[in-house]
């Protein structure tokens, strides 16, 4: 038979492949992921080093179908218009994939073009005279915050049910205007990035 003209395996349908089982599965291993591209475990080594590497190629997947972090005009915008756009393609990244969310936020970031990205946003905030000592602390504040949205975004619709009204009055009068859909994710996000980023303003005005 020889081998076949197009070849079975890259790195890139590694990558696809894993983000898709991820989604379906919301777990990642070596022998279910050569299962699902129809290959011997074995074959996944001749172009991956292991497990890490794996979740790599699915960032840099991810990466590749967004363009997040790679718009050089949202960099060149005011710090925070700049990182709140950041915040929303992270976010649509994220939230397309929300299976792969717990091994990309778990997993080191050692990709040259990860890197590349948080350069971008740690010369974005040192420019807007943030303090050295700042800026990694508010960006995994935000990460922390877009990851969990990105999860809120695919959770049900109504995460707060069943309450007694005789004896949590106040939560009921609040959920009496709470949305049903999933307008409560988005708008519970518009949200909380306007009052992070006005934290971090408030941390720039300090003496």
């Amino acid at each position: 038979m020889g081998r076949p003209r197009t070849p079975l395996l890259d790195r890139r349908r590694i990558g696809a492949a894993a983000l898709r089982l991820a989604d379906e599965k919301g777990a990642l291993t070596i022998p279910a992921l050569a299962k699902a591209l129809g290959v011997a475990p074995s074959a996944l080594y001749h172009h991956v080093s292991g497990r890490d590497e794996i979740i790599s190629l699915m960032r840099e997947e991810m990466a590749l179908a967004t363009g997040s972090g790679q718009d050089e005009q949202v960099w060149s915008q005011p710090w925070d218009q700049a990182l709140e756009s950041w915040a929303r393609s992270y976010l649509a990244a994220f939230a397309a994939h929300p299976g792969a969310v717990p091994l990309l936020a778990t997993t080191p970031l050692a990709e040259p073009f990860m890197h590349a990205m948080y350069e971008e946003v740690a010369a974005l905030l040192l420019t807007a005279g943030f303090a050295k000592d700042q800026v990694m602390p508010l960006i995994n504040a935000l990460e922390s915050f877009v990851l969990g949205s990105a999860l809120d975004l695919v959770a049900p619709p109504v995460m707060v049910s069943d309450v007694a009204r005789e004896t949590a009055p106040h939560l009921s009068a609040v959920l009496d205007h709470t949305p049903t859909d999933h307008v409560r994710a988005e708008k519970a996000f518009d949200i909380g990035l306007r009052a992070l980023l006005t934290g971090f303003r408030d941390l720039l005005d300090r003496p």
